[in-house]
């Protein structure tokens, strides 16, 4: 079993001196140290942690169907609108910056400014309050934004002047960020430039199957799972980077990878950051079209020493949901301590602030978890499991397959009856649901997809015969989902059956 280590996260803030000026009303420059406690990252899951400490960088992204940054207060929406702007500091003045213990680092540098939305604070909370909204920002920023990988840390520095007639309250006139990158993974900003070139090319030409949300969703994790070893001790192995440019990563690699795709194909889509069996962990949840959000953990789902399985315990589950076979605990709605994950919202110790995420399903999407590598695919809105050519139905779920059936959770129940197109199958628990099976491909229901198949849709496509098809014929006709049966399902089906096409 794979094993996942703890890691640990220190941010070391750009440290400067106090400046006073004899005048209350003249601007005034200060500069912040901040020290922020460690957070872990990896853990082992079932077994326990190893003390191995690594530095530790935690991204995430939520994109635009849920932005982290919409629950910013207003001086906290500044900030990120300036980092955002910016692009994560790629359009910063890249400078170089001394430290307090004689090092130096590429920085970049971005000023923000409040000349036109009066920032004012109380004197004696002023550089609490600072650095809420720094680390605000900044959290959500890396949060909705996951192509911005470099972040590791900032310095800041703030101009304040005194308020006429008010002695306990400062006026705040600016913020200076420095962003640093991640130098054990980059160089140097070119080579964060490049990488990102890189990363954006790579998910624009990553090849995501299938026409509904699940099959985009089980397409993408699958892809990320068989291209993706769990590594820990290697550069770019915390960012989407260490996925789509090295093949190795940890959970924050996996997780933000599968933002990022979902992004591209109009999946909502959030990465959570929190615990998992105790260890600081990242995961994601999703949303389908019945408007429901869920649990995916891609990592855990890669967890075997065998590259080529691929398990579905944390695919689309609830907060009720019994993994199978990784000690069959349930899944928790982010705030238990009962469940598996537990969502802490916190990028930043010593900080009060967290970020906010949507209610978790209770239930799972389809009430029962695939068998691993299972083909079988799933459409709530028209109750069909497809199936592929050489399938067999009733080994596609854990408790309906007999030699695996002992794993399945006493709570996951379902019958499967039939072996092909027009079959069903029936799930009694923890949700009462019944799917149409669909083998792509077998308009008669002869359980094999052949040439008459070919010839069947054929002459739907040529002469409009839509109405020789039943529910199920119909879904095993029309090759590539777009509802209706034409040329295009011909020519696939053609291919498909000859073995020329997935």
């Amino acid at each position: 079993m794979r094993k996942f280590f703890c890691v640990l996260l220190s941010f070391f803030i750009l440290v400067a001196s106090l400046a006073i000026f004899p005048s209350a009303y003249a601007f005034e420059q200060t500069s912040e140290t901040v020290w922020v406690e460690a957070l872990e990252d990896e853990y082992y899951f079932p077994e326990k942690a190893d003390e191995i400490f690594q530095s530790n960088c935690f991204y995430s992204n939520v994109g635009g169907c849920y932005a982290f940054g919409n629950f910013l207060d207003e001086y906290q929406k500044i900030v990120y609108d300036a980092i955002v702007e910016y692009k994560g500091g790629l359009l910063g003045q890249i400078t170089t910056a001394s430290y307090s213990n004689g090092t130096t680092a590429q920085v970049s540098a971005i000023s923000i400014s409040f000349a036109s939305n009066p920032f004012i604070v109380e004197e004696e909370k002023m550089r609490e309050r600072i650095a809420l909204t720094v680390v605000g920002a900044l959290s959500a920023v890396i949060d909705d934004y996951p192509e911005f990988f470099w972040l590791t840390g900032y310095g800041m520095s703030y101009r304040y002047s005194g308020i006429t007639g008010d002695s306990t309250h400062k006026k705040i006139s600016s913020i200076d960020l420095s962003l640093t990158i991640d130098t054990s993974s980059y160089a140097d900003w070119d080579v964060v430039k490049s990488c990102y070139s890189r990363l954006l090319d790579a998910v624009e030409n990553f090849d995501v199957a299938g026409s509904t949300r699940y099959d985009k969703l089980k397409s993408i994790h699958d892809s990320i799972c068989n291209m993706t070893t769990y590594t820990l001790n290697v550069p770019m192995a915390h960012q989407p980077t260490g996925v789509f440019l090295k093949g190795q990563a940890v959970c924050e690699g996996y997780a933000e990878a599968m933002k990022l795709l979902c992004d591209r194909e109009n999946i909502p889509c959030i990465i959570v950051v929190g615990t998992g069996k105790g260890g600081a962990h990242e995961w994601n949840y999703v949303q389908m079209e019945d408007g429901k959000w869920y649990g995916m953990d891609v990592t855990w789902d890669d967890q075997t020493d065998n590259d080529n399985d691929i398990f579905y315990d944390y695919f689309l589950v609830g907060s009720e949901s019994i993994n199978a076979v990784f000690e069959k605990t349930k899944f928790g709605n982010g705030t238990e301590a009962a469940g598996d994950h537990i969502n802490t919202g916190t990028h930043f110790k010593n900080s009060d602030f967290t970020l906010t995420y949507p209610a978790l399903s209770q239930q799972s999407y389809t009430g029962v978890i695939p068998m691993w590598n299972s083909n079988a695919t799933f459409d709530n809105t028209r109750s069909l499991m497809f199936i592929s050519k050489d399938a067999i139905a009733n080994q596609q779920i854990i408790c309906t397959y007999s030699r695996f059936a002992g794993n399945a959770p006493s709570t996951n129940k379902a019958s499967v009856s039939g072996t092909t197109t027009g079959g069903t199958v029936t799930v009694t628990s923890p949700i009462s649901r019944t799917y149409m099976i669909v083998r792509r491909g077998d308009v008669n229901k002869t359980n094999t997809v052949d040439s008459t198949d070919y010839e069947i849709v054929r002459d739907i496509a040529m002469h409009n015969r839509a109405e020789y098809t039943d529910k199920a014929q119909f879904a095993a006709a029309d090759m590539n989902g777009d509802g209706v049966i034409d040329a295009f399902d011909v020519i696939y089906l053609d291919l498909y059956y000859r073995g020329k096409a997935d």
